[in-house]
């Protein structure tokens, strides 16, 4: 059932799948690399700005790390991230390319599992789908940032490294930082 509300939801966007097939390796291995950073001898979340709230039990889910600016809220857990402006969100999967419209003034200060997240659901109209492509395309620019952030504080080799990682998602740029701008900048165009 998922598989085809994931494949119905990609059709409504008109993103293609190369484009879908990029974001995914991106974000995953973006995911996977802040879960390094969060393991920095700073914790580079905190340092960017990030507030950390963990579950009472580590078993019980994923910390939640939240980062408020101006009028946009990022929230990130090692299964996904919410992006939102005012009480628009947009819950991204760390696996899947499936956009969710999300009440971010619905999401609890303690969601630790996603089943804890307030309902997503899928962009219907022709209205929704523009928006919820345009805060993909805020997001993104959002993790390109973040991502050149990283490379001005702790340097090159610190990224790099990671991604040589084994364990890490095959990605197919040289730099996350370089593979957010390209898909910024081919989402923009889907907009226009």
């Amino acid at each position: 059932m998922q598989n085809t509300v994931q494949k119905k939801n990609s059709h409504i966007l008109r993103v293609p799948k190369n484009l879908q097939n990029k974001w995914k390796k991106l974000f995953t291995s973006q995911l996977f690399c802040i879960g390094i950073d969060i393991h920095h001898k700073e914790n580079l979340l905190l340092e960017y700005g990030f507030a950390r709230e963990r579950p009472p039990n580590p078993d019980e889910g994923s910390s939640q790390y939240s980062f408020t600016k101006q009028d946009k809220l990022v929230v990130m857990w090692g299964f996904g991230m919410l992006f939102a402006t005012k009480n628009d969100g947009l819950f991204l999967w760390r696996h899947e390319f499936e956009p969710k419209f999300i009440k971010a003034n619905l999401l609890l200060s303690n969601t630790w599992s996603p089943d804890q997240l307030p309902q997503r659901t899928i962009p219907k109209t022709p209205e929704e789908i523009r928006h919820i492509l345009h805060m993909l395309v805020e997001s993104i620019k959002w993790l390109e940032d973040y991502e050149n952030w990283i490379y001005s504080t702790c340097g090159e080799s610190y990224r790099d490294d990671i991604l040589r990682e084994k364990r890490t998602p095959k990605i197919p740029y040289n730099r996350l930082n370089e593979g957010w701008h390209d898909l910024f900048e081919k989402f923009s165009d889907i907009l226009k």
